[in-house]
């Protein structure tokens, strides 16, 4: 009896393994915020991190709520374009808008 039990499990997550099948999403991300004059460039780091966050956040929500699937977060790439692209020392104080597309492959089933 267990090892019918077994085989029946293992037949039943095999299954389930072939008939998932992998798609690309993508998700985009912006902030856009005021770095200071002493802030450097931390102020421009945060903005960039805080873009490439929301553009990865776009492209799970998109998987797992969409489409139904599970993300694979492994296999994201991002494309980030600030503007300005740096800060200059001693500058006056700076608006920066960053802007971030995400790719990531999502496993859903069939």
């Amino acid at each position: 009896m267990k090892n019918l039990i077994l085989l029946s499990l293992t037949i039943f997550v095999s299954q389930s393994f072939a008939q998932a099948k992998t798609i690309t999403v993508n998700g985009r991300g912006s902030v856009n915020s005021y770095c200071n004059t002493n802030s450097g460039s931390f102020c421009f780091n945060d903005i960039k991190r805080r873009s490439e966050s929301d553009a990865e956040r776009d492209a799970r929500w998109t998987c797992e709520m969409t489409h139904r699937g599970r993300s694979l977060t492994y296999t994201i790439f991002k494309n980030t374009f600030c503007s300005p692209n740096y800060l200059p020392p001693n500058h006056d104080g700076t608006w920066v808008n960053c802007r971030t597309d995400a790719r990531m492959q999502c496993e859903v089933q069939n």
